[in-house]
Parts: C-alpha cells; structure tokens; sequence
C-alpha cells in the first residue's frame, strides 16, 4: 500500500488537501504576524472565487468533468473557512455586532437552506 493511501486512509483527506490546508494556515499566521491579515484574506477569497468559477467552468464539460469534481470537493471543504474570511472582512467595514451576528449565521446555513430547497419534488404517494 502506498504510504499516501495510509494517509489518505487514516485522515480521510487526500495529501493534496491536507497540503492545501497547511498552506491556507501558514499564509493566515503569515498575515497575522506581519499585521497584513485583511490583505491576505483578500488573496485567499479572490483564489476561493477564481477556484469556484473555474469549477462551474469544468463541471460543464464531459472531459474536464473529472477536475470539476476534484475543485468541487475542494470548494466545498473551504466554503466555510472562505465565509469566516467574509465576516471578518466585514467586521473590519460594519461596527455593529448584531448586524455582524445575523449575516455570520445566514452565511452558515445558507448553503444547507439551499441544499435543503433543492431537492427533488416530492412523488405523490402510489395508490
């Protein structure tokens, strides 16, 4: 067995993922120590962005469809690390805590509202 199926077998993350985060926390503790956190969040929600579009872009198509999925997987993992982002963004623009409060939690459980709304109609019983 290779030494990344153990990882990925153990973790439950493939090693680019586990990569991908270990990157994000080292370019936020970065911006942190060298007070430039607004300007890397900025970088790190342009990139989320550009990765979104480019997999509606791929899913599209039958031959890329196998990258689509790949940034499917990884737009989904980081949605809620790129919300954060957002509601500190804010929080540096909008003083109000309420305010702040009410869009942190429709950010949160947007996509399950949405999710939830999506679903399929439901059949008619069968008599």
């Amino acid at each position: 067995m290779k030494w990344s199926n153990r990882i990925q077998i153990v973790t439950g993350q493939t090693c680019v993922h586990i990569t991908l985060h270990l990157l994000l926390i080292a370019g936020l503790v970065w911006g942190w120590k060298h007070q430039a956190l607004l300007q890397v969040s900025t970088v790190l929600l342009v990139l989320y962005v550009s990765v979104f579009t480019v997999m509606l872009l791929t899913q599209r198509l039958p031959r890329l469809r196998h990258i689509g999925d790949f940034l499917e997987d990884v737009t989904t993992t980081y949605y809620f690390g790129a919300a954060m982002l957002v509601l500190y963004m804010l929080s540096r623009v909008i003083h109000h805590h309420l305010l702040l409060g009410v869009v942190g939690v429709l950010m949160l459980t947007g996509p399950a509202v949405v999710s939830l709304l999506a679903e399929g109609p439901v059949r008619a019983r069968q008599r």
